[in-house]
């Protein structure tokens, strides 16, 4: 099979799955009627030619949000049931990573596109910094050779180029008059691992996980055992991701949940501390976000190694 059969093979899949969504698993949501839809979305990416690397990695996370929307359907959890009586608002639903709420008057559509035109703005003013980046990648290859500086270029490469990619993606799809909600908060001025992964890091999945998998597993009455719940899953994710995406394990398997696993453990260290005599003390501001860029900075080769495996092939030398 040719790369564009391949391909338009894992777009029929797509379509297979959210049509299957629509007319067998919504009206009726069983976990029997469940596992084809996810066996068929988890296996998705492997359609996809290995060579078309760009592709397979952003057709990987749109098959995972797929998987996690075809379980939030089966457990009855979508935030906004109106997005699922058409046809035109359940492909949105199910397609579009963030949050969405369907408008209840043309006001609230206006609104909405207003602020998806506010998003496409702060989408343009993320690309210099990628560009800069970039550039500073060829012409000083220097910086790969330490880790930690590499990891730190890498940290911010990667929050702009996700987070305006997603501010694209929710801008444009905003034109629909849906609303949509933000993907992130500012990342770098987190003060805390805590404040970082619960607030301000990537919340289309914070939103999922914390309704699937910390409400379930206790929440706050037992956030220790609801934290390591979601900081396996996580790492889990991004171990399927690399997987997927190089379409054979990585050198580097197992250090997705190293890392998150680590963090996971800051994280509870964290909320230990804030339950306890630690409650009472603060720290600046600035001191506790550079401390936490520090940290990141420490902990960052654990995540990139793999994600470097992926792309080392794609970037020009």
């Amino acid at each position: 099979m040719g790369s564009w059969e391949s391909v338009l093979t894992a777009g029929l899949a797509l379509a297979v799955v959210v049509a299957w969504n629509r007319r067998v698993l919504a009206p009726r949501p069983t976990v029997a009627r469940l596992l084809p839809p996810l066996a068929l979305a988890l296996l998705g990416p492997f359609l996809i030619p290995v060579d078309w690397i760009y592709t397979r990695a952003l057709g990987t996370v749109q098959f995972v949000v797929v998987a996690g929307k075809t379980y939030e359907l089966y457990r009855r959890r979508v935030p906004d049931p109106r997005m699922l009586e058409h046809w035109g608002s359940f492909l949105f639903w199910q397609l579009v990573p963030l949050k969405s709420k369907s408008p209840q008057l043309p006001s609230d559509a206006e609104r909405a596109r207003a602020a998806g035109r506010g998003r496409l703005i702060r989408a343009a003013l993320k690309l210099p910094p990628v560009a800069v980046l970039t550039l500073l990648h060829l012409h000083w290859p220097g910086l790969h050779d330490d880790h930690w500086l590499e990891s730190f270029w890498a940290l911010w490469l990667t929050y702009f180029a996700v987070s305006a990619l997603v501010d694209i993606v929710g801008g444009l799809a905003m034109q629909s008059g849906n609303a949509l909600a933000e993907g992130f908060d500012a990342p770098p001025l987190a003060r805390s691992p805590r404040d970082f992964w619960s607030r301000r890091w990537n919340l289309v999945v914070h939103d999922l996980i914390f309704r699937h998998v910390f409400l379930p597993l206790g929440g706050l009455r037992k956030p220790l055992r609801a934290t390591i719940g979601i900081f396996a899953l996580s790492g889990f994710i991004h171990e399927y991701f690399v997987f997927a995406t190089l379409g054979r394990p990585s050198s580097y398997t197992g250090f997705m949940m190293l890392f998150f696993g680590i963090h996971g453990v800051a994280v509870m260290a964290q909320l230990a501390w804030d339950r306890g005599p630690g409650r009472r003390k603060s720290m600046s501001r600035p001191l506790a976000v550079g401390l936490h860029l520090a940290w990141f900075t420490l902990t960052a080769p654990l995540f990139f190694a793999p994600m470097g495996e992926i792309f080392a092939n794609a970037w020009p030398n």
